[in-house]
């Protein structure tokens, strides 16, 4: 009997730091090319940087939207080009920190940090590989913050992640009616895991007139595993034959972990009164991919054989700087770009997220309307492409199969080119009420 390999990639098309991470949190922090860790000047710090939330008086709400138009083709030795049908995506973030008393901030968050929308015409050419992927996921942090100096504070949240799949591909087998069979494969599952951050304002050089703050900023978001416990396996048009290995449907069990994040950022903001300011940010961010070593599913059909993918991920590096120029307290003008490795090696690349190493750039305007509301849109683009990649362990062409413990199993590689053009628009309300203005400690005159 040939035994086929059904393999589910949760990993999506939409990405922006390396693997399946999609950093589209906050949009003062999107236009500043994702560093905010030491910034914490909005509602978002409680998703950057908890121990920032001191920072902020009275109650603070952030509302906030993406638009993802992804461009991706592809080429392979046998076809000139290859469009990937995948629509746009929009990733939603809220936030909210209020101020306690002097000393305590709590916050609560609500966004997608995962997701994905990868899809390619039934027929192509890899449709051995992939043909349909939807990923979505949504955190819940509720966060705590307290200042144990003047300079100084700490912050702390609980994570609790929901997220749920579906996934398409073709099987090769033939049977009376068709060509070959489908394999639909849907699912859900929580986990748990936590964000903490330390944040202080440790430097001022000036007077109230004109004055250079220095802040840094420590973030760590913990590893999540996620347990997939009530998937679903469904195979249509599969000969008669093979229908005790691959059921009209079957449940299945599965784990991945999503990757922790350590950040360490650096911000120096200076003012001139009430006139201008200019705020330099720099963040960088180590991502534990490495936890995304191998991906398996275990079929409850003591039949159906059961699956495992080498992924084999690196952890990897992320360079963020920005600036903001702010005219007035009223205008901003923000700019900024990032350094994004991919944690893939090069024979592990599959076609549904074809990345390697990128610069990518941001940029982003912002307005006060009032005391009360302010407005921020942000913008991202990404170009990237290799004319050398490729996928292990796969093959077109349904002959290519070697034996393992007495089964067929497919085999071979998928090599490619590719060609990769994002684009991500944000729009974002920004409400305070109460509290005085969220603005640093008065300098001293000592």
């Amino acid at each position: 009997m040939r035994r086929i390999i059904v393999v589910l990639m949760i990993a999506p098309a939409i990405c922006f730091a390396g693997g399946f991470q999609l950093n589209l949190q906050g949009l003062k922090a999107v236009a500043m090319g994702g560093a905010f860790a030491g910034v914490s000047s909005d509602a978002s710090c409680v998703f950057f940087n908890p121990g920032g939330m001191s920072n902020l008086h009275g109650h603070n709400f952030t509302f906030g939207v993406n638009i993802v138009d992804p461009h991706v083709s592809i080429q392979t030795p046998e076809t000139a080009n290859i469009n990937q049908t995948s629509g746009k995506a929009t990733p939603i973030h809220f936030y909210y920190v209020g101020e306690l008393n002097d000393k305590i901030n709590i916050g609560f968050l609500v966004n997608n940090q995962f997701g994905s929308s990868s899809s390619f015409a039934d027929d192509w050419q890899g449709r051995y590989i992939i043909q349909n992927i939807s990923l979505k996921t949504f955190m819940f942090q509720p966060t705590l913050s307290y200042k144990i100096h003047e300079k100084v504070s700490v912050g702390a949240g609980f994570v609790y992640a929901r997220g749920s799949f579906s996934t398409e591909k073709a099987v090769p087998l033939a049977s009376n009616t068709t060509s070959e069979g489908k394999a639909h494969l849907e699912g859900s599952g929580d986990a748990v895991g936590y964000n903490v951050g330390i944040h202080s304002q440790f430097l001022t050089l000036g007077d109230e007139s004109k004055n250079t703050k220095f802040s840094i900023g420590i973030d760590y978001r913990s590893p999540m595993p996620v347990d997939l416990t009530n998937g679903i396996a469904e195979f249509t048009d599969i000969p008669i034959s093979l229908e005790e290995k691959f059921p009209k449907s079957t449940a299945f069990v599965s784990k991945i972990t999503l990757p922790s994040v350590f950040t360490i950022g650096l911000s120096i903001k200076h003012t001139v009164a009430d006139k201008w300011s200019l705020e330099f940010a720099y963040d960088l961010n180590r991502t534990g991919w490495s936890s995304y070593d191998t991906l398996a599913f275990d079929f409850q059909n003591a039949d159906t054989p059961d699956s495992k993918q080498i992924q084999d991920w690196e952890d990897v590096l992320t360079h963020r700087l920005g600036f903001d120029f702010t005219y007035k307290n009223k205008y901003s003008a923000r700019v900024g770009l990032y350094a994004d490795n991919t944690p893939m090696k090069q024979n592990l690349v599959s076609p549904h997220l074809p990345e390697v190493n990128q610069i990518a750039y941001t940029a982003g305007l912002g307005y006060q309307i009032n005391d009360k509301i302010s407005v921020d849109f942000a913008y991202i683009r990404q170009s990237v492409s290799s004319d050398d990649v490729s996928l292990s362990q796969y093959k077109l062409e349904e002959g290519n199969f070697m034996k393992e413990n007495g089964e067929l199993i497919q085999t071979g590689e998928f090599n490619y080119k590719f060609n990769r053009k994002v684009n991500v628009y944000g729009l974002a309300v920004n409400i305070k009420l109460g509290g005085k203005s969220n603005k640093e400690p008065k300098i001293s005159k000592e």
